[in-house]
């Protein structure tokens, strides 16, 4: 006797963890974006481009990696999409560390 399949909608498949990576960019991508807002108010309404400048640049990062993993998420590479979502992170750690420090 065979083992039954679980249900479809129980699998993680490629395609599955490719939604949850670009999802998971999406949201990386609203909070770089979003701390130049809380550099703002932390600073009384006073944010020199300088200051705000490496979230900027980091959310610019993060807007390319997510628009390669939608499109390759289009073309059925969901593989390749879910690479590019780990390689986003590995990418923005490192930027973070790089540019503003531990």
């Amino acid at each position: 006797m065979s083992p039954v399949p679980a249900p479809a909608a129980r699998r993680w498949t490629a395609e599955r963890w490719a939604r949850v990576g670009i999802t998971i960019q999406f949201l990386a991508l609203v909070r770089t974006l979003a701390e130049v807002y809380r550099l703002r108010w932390a600073a009384g309404g006073r944010l020199s481009f300088a200051q705000a400048e490496p979230f900027v640049a980091g959310g610019l990062i993060a807007a390319v990696f997510c628009w390669a993993a939608v499109t390759l998420h289009f073309f059925g590479r969901h593989r390749a999409s879910v690479a590019v979502s780990i390689a986003m992170v590995a990418v923005m750690i490192a930027y973070k560390l790089a540019v503003l420090g531990p």
